[in-house]
């Protein structure tokens, strides 16, 4: 008898989990990586070294706009133009009705451009086809601005009784970017001293000789991604046809086009798999400190990097360096002070 175990692991992981190979965790063929993980260790440079502090902030957006884009056709420019409108009207009221007011909802003409087709003309020995006029297009935008994250649902219903369908995009606003980069700032120092003390622990001094630092942000619309969830085997019947279909063959000699023409004669036709997209914000495990890592929804992520580069003495040395700044301190203060003294006065002419 033979027994065949397979290890199974319960975990919260979802469809869209990545592997080592790049691929998701449906539709690849590949498993988790169980490699050990790499730690990035700050390293010397003769005796300089250099220390980096990266933070991140999530933050809400302090409010939302949403644009739909709609479209009209018909016979002529007033009627398309009246039914427009009409449309128009009937999204306002139905915003208003759940809090949306009449100033935060902008119009945007796009374009109207008459509409053609084809006429075909039969006659005794040709055929022709003319393009002639049919009516008109009219396409707009309709941006939403709300506050709350949650009305989107609510908004999108309402576009719906007013036949609009196509949600171009959401954008994210932020109010005060630059009081988030002063509390990232801070965090990226905190960071940084808190490292310098592993040096200073072991009697290390360390002179700031160099600074560089850089600042950005990702927004939830930057990092939307797309997957298809989806497990593709083989069919047990389709296995057992070849099979039988193959054994048969080996009844007697055949040759090599005779075994290529059986299995090549079953074409596999797949179904269309269902692409979904989901939110991948920037992973946590770039950064030295968080901030407001616990957040549901998707968010803007501010990201700040720090990087100071030191002169590292030993008690000897740093002993030298003080002594030497202490005599040149004193050379300045025989002087006035750092004052320049002035010249000599010398014998007066007449």
């Amino acid at each position: 008898m033979l027994l065949i175990v397979k290890n199974t692991i319960s975990q919260a992981a979802g469809n869209a989990v990545v592997t080592d190979a790049g691929s998701y965790l449906y539709n690849n063929n590949y498993s988790f990586n169980t490699e050990r993980a790499n730690v990035t260790v700050n390293s010397t440079n003769g005796t300089t070294i250099t220390l980096k502090g990266e933070v991140m902030m999530n933050v809400r957006a302090t409010s939302y706009t949403a644009i739909f884009a709609m479209t009209q056709s018909g016979e002529n420019a007033y009627r398309v133009d009246s039914i427009m409108s009409a449309r128009i009207a009937q999204i306002r009221a139905g915003l208003a009705f759940i809090g949306v007011p009449d100033q935060d909802i902008h119009v945007d003409a796009v374009s109207v451009v008459p509409t053609y087709d084809f006429r075909i003309d039969k006659k005794k020995f040709t055929t022709r086809s003319t393009e002639v006029p049919t009516g008109f297009e009219m396409k707009k935008n309709i941006h939403v601005l709300f506050k709350r994250h949650e009305m989107l649902d609510r908004i999108i219903s309402e576009m719906a009784y007013a036949d609009v369908y196509d949600l171009v995009k959401v954008e994210y606003n932020i109010d005060g970017a630059q009081t988030y980069l002063e509390e990232l700032r801070k965090a990226a120092m905190d960071v940084i001293e808190t490292k310098k003390r592993t040096y200073t622990d072991f009697n290390f001094h360390l002179e700031l000789y160099h600074i560089t630092d850089g600042f950005n942000c990702s927004y939830p619309m930057e990092r939307y991604k797309s997957y298809t969830a989806y497990n593709s085997g083989t069919s047990p019947y389709l296995v057992s046809m070849v099979t039988e279909e193959l054994n048969k063959l080996t009844e007697k000699p055949r040759t090599k086009q005779e075994y290529d023409r059986v299995s090549q004669q079953y074409i596999i036709e797949t179904a269309q798999k269902n692409k979904t997209i989901f939110y991948d914000r920037i992973p946590y495990n770039q950064f030295d400190k968080v901030i407001n890592a616990d957040i549901e929804e998707p968010c803007i992520q501010y990201y700040y990097t720090l990087q100071l580069s030191f002169t590292m003495l030993n008690d000897e040395q740093f002993k030298q360096r003080e002594e030497a700044k202490l005599i040149s301190k004193n050379q300045i203060g025989m002087n006035g002070h750092g004052i320049t003294p002035l010249p000599k006065k010398g014998k007066r002419r007449r």
